[in-house]
């Protein structure tokens, strides 16, 4: 008889963004083919009550998924803010049912130092529980796992990066005509740099560089002004899937300006797709980008900095070709083989 493969119960959010990208590259990994993974939503929907909704099904569903002794790991994703809040008494949950807990924290060092400053003492000691009940910790960078050490006196956090999905092979750092630089961070959430690129953008451009604007949010009105005046300077809002890859093709630099992040997904797309990057050492990028080596890595929050590695990038078409082929080295090595293979090493103690 062939025994059957252990449960592990993934609980997170159902919305469109890296958390969920991250959640389902797992359920296509080798991973799933040794684990039986099953899904959980503790996050759906727009209305408060519909996600209040879906929130307690999913206590629910934790609850007879353990009474019923279905498996033994609950791998719980969580981030700042909302997220955090729920996910404590999903881990105090699982934790009061005898489950192994994995708590799985996405967020960037500056969103984890920040969501401290903006909380009552009540709130941070329910949060300190939390990373005290959960057997495993995992952080997707070093300086997120050191955040939130210092921050929430967690203590053992695991850094196990995301992994880089499969691209198609193109060539390295080229894109089409005419030369086109990507952002897909959008305007909703301020981390993302949008602003600071926006301010990038108005300093004197590199010549025949079309930057495309897209992602979440609207685009403000300092961003319609600069389209006004710069016509190769394009919006062109939230992406689905298919657009995005359509835009990858084309682009020959992608910009990631944030202030804040954990390891983006959107950042490792780029690099398998063999992209010449210009990105802020924030989070988890410098863990996988080395500056001048597989891509141009400047300062947060420095727009002039920013304008002149997109117009060296511009100017330099071996550059170009150079660093896309060494971002795309880069994320074959963190292919999803490796970075699951963490996850089952984690698993298989749990189990023991």
């Amino acid at each position: 008889m062939v025994a059957e493969r252990p449960r592990v119960l993934q609980l997170g959010p159902d919305v469109r963004g890296g958390m969920r990208a991250v959640m389902h590259g797992l359920f296509a990994s080798p991973l799933a083919e040794r684990y039986r993974l099953e899904f959980v939503a503790t996050h759906r929907g727009t209305g408060g009550a519909e996600r209040l909704g879906v929130y307690c099904l999913g206590l629910w569903r934790l609850t007879w998924w353990s009474l019923r002794g279905r498996g033994r790991i609950v791998h719980v994703h969580a981030t700042v803010r909302g997220s955090m809040l729920r996910k404590s008494f999903v881990v105090l949950l699982a934790k009061a049912l005898r489950r192994r807990v994995v708590l799985h924290m996405h967020s960037g060092p500056g969103d984890v130092v920040f969501e401290r400053t903006r909380i009552g003492s009540l709130r941070a000691a329910l949060f300190r529980l939390m990373f005290r009940r959960a057997d495993v910790i995992l952080a997707v960078s070093a300086a997120s796992a050191r955040a939130l050490e210092e921050t929430y006196a967690a203590s053992g956090v695991v850094v196990v990066p995301n992994p880089a999905p499969e691209a198609p092979d193109v060539p390295p750092g080229r894109g089409g005509e005419p030369l086109t630089a990507l952002y897909v961070g959008g305007f909703a959430n301020r981390v993302k740099g949008g602003d600071e690129l926006l301010a990038a953008l108005e300093r004197p451009e590199p010549a025949e560089l079309r930057v495309l604007l897209s992602g979440p949010g609207e685009l403000p009105e300092r961003g319609h002004e600069l389209i006004e005046r710069r016509p190769d300077v394009e919006w062109r809002g939230w992406l689905e899937e298919a657009e995005k890859e359509e835009l990858l093709r084309e682009a020959a630099i992608f910009i990631l300006p944030s202030t804040s992040e954990g390891l983006p997904m959107a950042l490792l797309e780029a690099m398998a797709w063999a992209r010449a990057i210009v990105a802020t050492a924030v989070g988890g990028v410098p863990d996988v980008l080395s500056d001048g080596v597989d891509g141009l890595v400047v300062p947060s929050s420095d727009p002039d900095a920013l304008a002149a590695a997109l117009a060296r990038l511009a100017g330099d078409p071996e550059l170009r070709e150079r660093l896309g082929q060494a971002a795309r080295d880069r994320a074959r090595r963190l292919n999803a083989e490796e970075v699951t293979g963490r996850l089952e090493t984690i698993y298989t103690e749990l189990l023991a």
